[in-house]
């Protein structure tokens, strides 16, 4: 029923000094031969009889506790197995009594002596724990402490306290306990339920929006007898009709908080859902993510571009695999259009501004060379291209239309390069790629080198056989010699390759020194090193 950690005993202890009445509760820890003894002290009502104490579910609270929130009668057994000494002066009695419960006598196999007592009003309670320090009693305190309803103290000192809800966006009453919407997603280490100081994580109800974070709920209950909690421990809540109404309740709150907001962006369908819960809401904010092309190697999940508001001029543009949108890119680098490109969000279809935006549909390549007109769209090249082609003319062709429609004369502007592969996806080298290019000052090696990187390189394939940086590093180096053999010639890509093999060594070239390197295929290496002057 119960770990026996210092956290259940403590929550547990706390919630019954709360139900007894009291108005503070002293935590004290003293250090003893094998351990701390941890004694804990309230005000409260005290207990009339000491026989209940041992008897499971004999807990005798009054009628708005009992059907508020059905307590157990099950807290004392969190301490089953540790010796612990009890003390209560009852309300009802006058009197006081106190009982020693030996670590091994939890069975009800060892009777149990009943003293007198001469305590104040309210119950002690003190048991011995072995193996901890005073700090991390103190910190255990603090933390059950921090959203109990009543002051607690450990060692004299008074253990901060803070509002559950302190935060929120937005916070309602709902039948008895308090409703909070916060900004963010719930992780599940972060509670969402307050039960008088017992924190739970449960997903109460959560709305994403797109490009701002999330929205979620979180209750602070009070009385609310509909709503239960596991028992004995409280850490999770009883699967009812209760529950389902504060899920409801929830997501109520959550759409109010968001209409009480300057603006919002929302997906079209958490739109129409608040409506039909008579919560009208204006449309979302006109804003969409600036079209960057996707890199190879980004598996973050992320939009690249920056998030821009919508004037109506924009035109939607599909995602594209790596090597397609990064010659599309190019080839609308420096023209009107590239600016006005942003990332088509079908979570936003059904707003007004957004249906009206107009579309860039069906981007294609068209290749020319001696021999053939070569279509390439983002799977292959139609007839396919040599792995390596001489272009005389590269264009790209495209549409801007309204979304859906295909009436739009087709526009054209002058490419230099595009990419393809056998399969119409990037792999993690460069030996599967075929390139076409228009040969011009435009399009120079360490140009080519940056576009292959960003279109082709991905190290996730060989992730577990080297690290990310030998990969990349690898890739770069082949990519510069293919990039100097297309675009130069056969000794420029000898001259990268020298030079990659060089650059990893010259860290162990002194300052001031000058290393002369000539051989040829079938001589020795002749390496001269001299001074820097002195090679002048």
């Amino acid at each position: 029923m119960f770990n026996g950690s210092l956290s259940d005993i403590l929550n547990e202890l706390l919630q019954n000094a709360r139900r007894a009445g009291a108005s503070a509760v002293n935590v004290d820890a003293t250090p003893q031969e094998n351990g701390l003894r941890i004694s804990i002290d309230d005000d409260g009502c005290g207990i009339d009889d000491p026989s209940r104490v041992l008897a499971l579910g004999a807990s005798r609270w009054d009628a708005q506790i009992a059907s508020g929130e059905d307590p157990a009668g099950m807290g004392v057994f969190s301490l089953a197995g540790k010796a612990t000494v009890i003390e209560s002066r009852s309300d009802s009695t006058g009197s006081a009594w106190r009982i020693a419960i030996p670590a091994d006598a939890w069975t009800g196999d060892v009777e149990i002596a009943v003293d007198g007592s001469e305590r104040r009003k309210g119950t002690s309670i003190s048991f011995l724990l072995p193996g901890t320090c005073e700090g991390s009693v103190e910190n255990a305190v603090r933390e059950a402490s921090q959203y109990f309803p009543i002051p607690v103290r450990f060692a004299g000192r008074d253990m901060p306290r803070k509002d559950f809800l302190s935060g929120a966006i937005h916070v309602e009453d709902w039948n008895g306990s308090r409703i909070g919407i916060f900004h963010g997603r719930p992780y599940y280490r972060t509670p969402t339920v307050n039960f008088h100081g017992v924190t739970v994580f449960t997903r109460l109800f959560e709305v994403a929006q797109v490009g701002r974070q999330e929205i979620h709920a979180r209750i602070d209950i009070g009385h609310t007898p509909e709503l239960q909690l596991v028992l004995p421990a409280r850490k999770e809540f009883v699967e009812n009709a209760g529950l389902t109404a504060l899920k409801a309740a929830c997501e109520v709150a959550c759409y109010r908080a968001i209409a009480a907001q300057k603006s919002h962006s929302l997906s079209f369908e958490s739109y129409t859902r608040a409506a039909s819960l008579g919560i009208p809401l204006a449309e979302a904010e006109a804003a969409l993510t600036a079209w960057e092309p996707d890199i190879a190697d980004n598996d973050t999940g992320t939009e690249a571009g920056e998030r821009r508001t919508i004037t109506g001029d924009e035109f939607l543009m599909e995602a594209h695999e790596a090597h397609f949108g990064q010659i599309i890119a190019r080839a609308l680098r420096g023209t009107p259009i590239r600016s006005k490109l942003v990332d088509r969000n079908s979570r936003f279809e059904g707003y007004s501004w957004y249906d009206a935006l107009r579309e860039m549909r069906d981007p294609t390549f068209i290749v020319r060379t001696d021999a053939a007109i070569h279509t390439v769209d983002s799977i292959a090249a139609d007839p396919p291209l040599a792995a390596v082609t001489i272009a005389q003319e590269i264009h790209l062709e495209y549409a801007i239309d309204d979304q859906g429609c295909d009436g739009a004369a087709r526009e054209r502007i002058e490419a230099d390069i595009v990419l393809t592969f056998p399969d119409g996806c990037c792999s993690d080298g460069i030996e599967d790629v075929t390139i076409a290019y228009v040969a011009s000052e435009a399009l120079q090696p360490e140009g080519l080198v940056d576009l292959l990187d960003n279109a082709c390189f991905s190290a996730w394939n060989d992730s577990d056989a080297d690290s990310w940086d030998t990969q990349h590093d690898r890739f770069l180096r082949d990519a510069r010699e293919l990039a100097y053999r297309i675009l130069i010639g056969e000794d420029a890509a000898i001259a990268s390759q020298f030079r990659d093999a060089i650059a990893r060594i010259m860290w162990t070239l002194p300052k001031g020194k000058k290393v002369t390197i000539a051989f040829t295929h079938d001589s020795p290496i002749d390496v001269t090193v001299c001074d820097q002057e002195q090679a002048t």
